[in-house]
């Protein structure tokens, strides 16, 4: 064990794919450490560290399979994993805050309850906001639980659902709505000819429609929504506390609702989920930059090849997963865990340096810079995968074959040592 004059804190803001990969190298690196240890049990107490983990839940979310949660029951339950199921979280260095960030600034990371978590070394691993249902309202496991619950029982009595943009997450639940409840009828709403926009082949889209049309999903294209009028809005709170910081926090769920689409077709579902995409979280940045351009732009938050920012006021603060601009366009849980890694490692690199020279881990940018179009993969339901790849689109047999049954949620738990603890050797 090193010793230091008073201990090193470091901070994660957000405690889901990328937060949780950075504090688990940090774990490995920094507090598991003894000749010993073997990952059978909690790694030794170390005063020298001290680690805060914030985020509002209680748990890990794996969004990645939130479209097909909301069509199957069961799965959905297996979703929300809590803290006090991770027992590596429960070491004495490690602190969990549940609370809303209102702020973050070079020294400290603000809480809506005033409260400040001061920082020596900061992880940024913050995400995207969503409307819930996909982005997730509920604060604890029992709340989520609840809320799926009451969202089953809305699909379960519906007829007919309406899902209202096109994007990588609409399409996807479009898919699993229809292929749980083949008799309901589910449509797709979506303002562009061709669904799934952003640097993505022609061929692709098309493939995606081709398994769209193949469930029987009805497609409207090439429309937006223009006007709506809904009966039953009992989902959707626009004016929740703190929903200004956080959007996930509003339901956008509408029932009994009468869609108009710009060409004036009227389309009537009992359910209306709307998927219009996400939002970043530059409110909540306040790092000023030392140069033209911003510390957190449309992009996201500027990094180096590192994952620190890409400014020398920052070299202690580091970026990970969606709210970094080395993120792929289409974002990816995978690409989350491992930036997250990486900034961990780094982070405990430059604690165990004491201030001396280190050389950092380096975060390559995922699949071909050269190429125009970028890498995804959608699930359409349980028997179809479309993935395009920088060269083309894989052949719809293999694309099957690369895609886990579960949507990779065994694969998360195992990274994040669920029910264990983590070890050197995996």
């Amino acid at each position: 064990m090193y010793l230091v004059n008073k201990p090193v804190h470091i901070a994660i803001a957000g405690g889901n794919y990328g937060g949780l990969s950075a504090l688990k190298s940090l774990y490995l690196s920094l507090l598991a450490t003894n000749p010993d240890y073997d990952g059978t049990s909690q790694a030794l107490a170390n005063p020298n560290v001290k680690i805060t983990l914030i985020d509002r839940r209680d748990g890990f979310v794996h969004y990645l399979g939130m479209t097909r949660g909301l069509s199957q029951p069961d799965y959905a339950r297996k979703l929300w994993v809590p803290y006090t199921e991770m027992p590596w979280l429960q070491h004495s260095s490690i602190t969990i805050k549940q609370n809303i960030i209102s702020r973050i600034t070079a020294t400290h990371v603000e809480l809506v309850d005033s409260e400040h978590v001061e920082f020596d070394y900061l992880v940024m691993a913050l995400g995207q906001s969503r409307n819930a249902p996909i982005g997730v309202s509920a604060s604890t496991h029992s709340e989520y639980l609840s809320a799926m619950d009451k969202y089953h029982d809305v699909i379960l009595n519906a007829q007919s659902v309406a899902v209202v943009g096109g994007g990588a997450v609409g399409t996807e639940l479009a898919a699993d709505l229809k292929t749980d409840y083949p008799d309901k009828q589910v449509t797709l709403i979506h303002s562009r000819e061709l669904p799934v926009p952003g640097p993505f082949m022609d061929e692709f889209r098309h493939e995606v429609v081709k398994v769209l049309n193949k469930l029987g999903v009805q497609t409207i294209f090439g429309q937006r929504v223009v006007e709506e009028s809904v009966s039953v809005e009992d989902f959707s709170l626009a004016h929740v506390k703190h929903a200004n910081l956080l959007p996930e926090l509003i339901e956008s769920v509408k029932r009994d609702a009468t869609l108009v689409t710009s060409s004036g077709a009227k389309v009537h579902a009992d359910v209306v989920f709307n998927c219009m995409g996400s939002r970043n979280k530059s409110p909540l940045v306040d790092l000023a930059s030392s140069s033209d351009a911003p510390v957190f732009s449309t992009a996201g938050i500027r990094v180096n090849k590192n994952l620190q920012i890409d400014d020398p006021q920052y070299p202690h603060i580091f970026a990970v997963g969606d709210v970094s601009n080395r993120a792929a366009v289409a974002k990816f849980a995978g690409a989350a865990v491992k930036s997250g890694s990486v900034a961990g490692s780094n982070i405990a690199k430059m604690v165990l340096a004491k201030g001396g020279d280190v050389e950092l881990g380096e975060m390559g940018r995922r699949g071909n810079a050269a190429s125009a179009y970028s890498r995804i993969k959608l699930v359409l339901g349980e028997h179809h995968t479309v993935i395009q790849s920088e060269s083309g689109v894989v052949p719809p047999e293999m694309a099957s074959r690369m895609s886990a049954p579960d949507i990779k949620l065994g694969k998360a738990l195992k990274n994040l040592a669920v029910g264990k603890f983590p070890s050197h050797s995996r």
